[in-house]
């Protein structure tokens, strides 16, 4: 099967060159400057809007009405379907803070899924070895220390495991994080309590990924009059971490967007949606966090999951095209650093070495954007949805 997409603005690392991508089984087979005469099988008119590689959201709870950690397999097909619609051509599905018993329960279903995937890749555990005091939305009653031992039970037990969110500043949290780096797992630091020294020892001990920056950890705080940095500075300081970043427009404000920008830059900054089951439903709706048999109430609001005292957000609602957009319009970054970030950084971080950008010899995971950065076509290994 051989795809020619024609009349576009394709979005490469560097630059952005007006022409022509042929497809050949489901691989990239060729980036034209200019037009294309190779004779295809199908034929699609970009009409001069943005091609673009597939965007890879790493850390997504659910949407539609779902969530990972209670949605059946055939629930499962509608939370990809959903999210694929918005752009997202590879999905990491993430668990949260929780008994053991549900979470593996949840694993066991992920796994069966994983059998016949439409664009699900792997496992993200975010929780239970958090903090309390960062929270978040995620249940204290549940929580636990870390543990190298019961991470090496699961990485046997469930090796589609992509990656752990985890505080390291807990106890058996630096041993827990290089046990998993040692078995080829991303470790992540998230709803943490961890200090400046804290988290750059972190980074010494297998951590190099940091859950949604900002949120669940520790920024400046005084201690007995004196300025303390917490896991936010130590975060954007160290450049062996790689950030994540909610780009909803409402986790964080344009100001705190271009701070993370300037910081770490587009290699370091992975695009996530953190959705959970409210993404894809209208304001005024009101969703479970987690599982609907014993997660939190979330009201949706001003395109925000909150708890109903509106103390705290309750993860997002967000979408990858919305995260593009808020990048591009409001942070005001260019087109090909937002197609990093939320393509070729979470793709080389997960190690997804097949795909995350527009180059001979990769998956043919496309999306093609208007001016308005609205979605107008997606191409799945090859094949267009």
């Amino acid at each position: 099967m051989v795809t020619k997409i024609i009349n576009a603005k394709i979005v490469l690392p560097d630059e952005i060159v007006c022409g022509s991508l042929l497809i050949r089984d489901g691989v990239i087979a060729s980036v034209c400057g200019g037009a294309c005469d190779a004779e295809c099988d199908e034929l699609i008119d970009a009409e001069g809007g943005y091609l673009l590689a597939g965007f890879v959201d790493i850390h997504c709870h659910g949407g539609g009405g779902y969530d990972f950690m209670d949605a059946s397999a055939e629930d499962m097909r509608k939370i990809e379907r959903l999210h694929l619609s918005h752009g997202t051509t590879t999905l990491v599905a993430t668990t949260m803070t929780d008994t053991w018993e549900h979470i593996e329960e949840a694993l066991d279903r992920i796994g069966e899924r994983l059998s016949d995937p439409l664009t699900i890749v792997g496992a993200h555990l975010e929780g239970p070895w958090f903090s309390p005091s960062q929270c978040g939305a995620q249940s204290v009653e549940t929580m636990s220390r870390p543990s190298p031992e019961k991470l090496t039970e699961l990485v046997e037990k469930y090796p589609f495991i992509k990656r752990f969110s985890l505080a390291p500043d807990v106890d058996d949290g630096f041993a827990t994080g290089k046990r998993g780096a040692l078995l080829g797992k991303v470790m992540a630091i998230g709803h943490t309590d961890a200090d400046f020294d804290q988290t750059v020892a972190a980074a010494d001990n297998g951590y190099t990924l940091v859950t949604h920056v900002y949120s669940g950890m520790k920024g400046v705080v005084r201690v007995n009059a004196y300025r303390v940095a917490g896991a936010v500075e130590g975060s954007l300081y160290d450049d062996r971490l790689t950030t994540e970043v909610i780009a909803d427009g409402k986790h964080l404000p344009k100001g705190l967007l271009k701070l993370i920008y300037k910081c770490k830059g587009a290699d370091r900054m992975c695009l996530v949606t953190d959705a959970m089951r409210g993404a894809g439903l209208p304001d005024g709706s009101v969703a479970i966090l987690g599982r609907e048999d014993g997660g939190n109430v979330a009201i949706i609001e001003d395109g925000v999951a909150k708890l109903p005292d509106r103390t705290s957000f309750a993860g997002s609602v967000c979408t990858t095209d919305r995260l593009f957009r808020t990048m591009v319009n409001i942070a005001g970054l260019p087109i090909t650093e937002v197609s990093k970030m939320i393509s070729a950084t979470p793709a080389r971080t997960m190690g997804f070495e097949d795909r995350g950008r527009i180059a001979e010899g990769l998956r043919a995971d496309l999306v093609i954007m208007n001016d308005k950065y609205e979605i107008k076509n997606i191409i799945l290994k090859g094949e267009k949805q």
